[in-house]
């Protein structure tokens, strides 16, 4: 029964993999909008001290000479990477599978696969 579900996840990941990055963004980022909007106050709150915190970072990378493209080029490949892993994660939580057992089959199941 594993089995399946971690063949499940894994032909959801290869499915994944195969869209462009921009497009796999996008496309979370519409479902992200609606969970957004249902969102406590404080959450709100603390985007804020997030979005001021991510700032300061830039600012002292920028003090430090490092271009803005580098800065952007970083920012957009973390953002693909953390939304991919979210949607692999949700996806196996949907399936049922333990975040420990997951974690664990996923290091063995796809190895060599960056997540």
């Amino acid at each position: 029964m594993i089995g399946e579900k971690l063949r499940e996840l894994g032909e959801y990941i290869d499915k994944i993999d195969e869209i462009r990055p921009i497009e796999l963004l996008e496309s979370n980022m519409k479902k992200i909008e609606k969970e957004f909007e249902e969102l406590p106050a404080e959450q709100s709150e603390l985007g804020i001290e997030f979005y001021k915190d991510i700032f300061r970072v830039m600012t002292e990378y920028s003090k430090k000479s490092i271009s803005n493209s580098v800065i952007i080029c970083e920012l957009y490949n973390f953002l693909i990477d953390f939304s991919r892993k979210l949607m692999i994660e949700t996806r196996a939580e949907s399936l049922g599978i333990d975040r420990k057992m997951y974690k664990d089959e996923m290091t063995l199941l796809f190895k060599g696969k960056s997540f």
